[in-house]
């Protein structure tokens, strides 16, 4: 595969996904995503109650965060907002950031998006920012989102056990970290 981007930074972009500063037609995208129990969960939400809708304000306000965020994108697939990527924490001085990323769509999930995201945040992070290491924590039993880390070249570098209070209960994060010369020989040549 082969990723490319645009000359502004704040454009990344494949065959099939488009990270991007938001428009104004996200809002009514992600309402229409509304809130999906199991992607709630996975980010750590607790859906053991019924889920209040999304509302209006809850999506402008995260799209004004966005905005503002200097290494945030909305990631668009097929003309339509998917979800969002951001490099959290940014230490030049270290050359490093904490990935965090998600889909919003379950009918989209499984389908290699997720991946072809963070390469492109990676890609990014690594030829742009010159950053040596970019580094993300997930639930451990997030197992998809950890296939995915791990297929871009993430390696599990330890555990805060029941760090997470989930819906009540104690659960893991996995914490993982990828090194730019670990990426570079994923994709062999994207580095120069």
């Amino acid at each position: 595969m082969v990723l490319m981007y645009m000359s502004s930074p704040h454009i990344l972009y494949d065959a099939e996904v488009t990270l991007r500063a938001p428009k104004p037609e996200d809002m009514a995208d992600r309402l229409a995503l509304g809130r999906d129990p199991e992607i709630v969960r996975m980010f750590g939400g607790d859906t053991s109650n019924p889920l209040p809708p999304l509302a209006a304000g809850e999506v402008s306000r995260w799209l004004d965060r966005i905005n503002a965020h200097p290494h945030a994108w909305v990631v668009e697939h097929n003309g339509r907002l998917l979800g969002e990527a951001r490099l959290d924490g940014l230490d030049a001085h270290d050359g490093r950031a904490r990935l965090a990323t998600g889909l919003f769509d379950p009918a989209k999930l499984g389908q290699g998006l997720g991946r072809k995201v963070v390469r492109l945040v990676l890609q990014h992070a690594f030829e742009d920012l010159w950053l040596h290491r970019v580094d993300l924590r997930v639930l451990a039993y997030n197992a998809r989102a950890i296939r995915c880390y791990r297929s871009c070249g993430f390696v599990e570098e330890g555990r805060e056990r029941e760090a997470a209070l989930v819906a009540g209960e104690r659960h893991d994060d996995v914490i993982m970290g990828i090194l730019s010369r670990e990426f570079s020989s994923i994709l062999p040549g994207s580095l120069s």
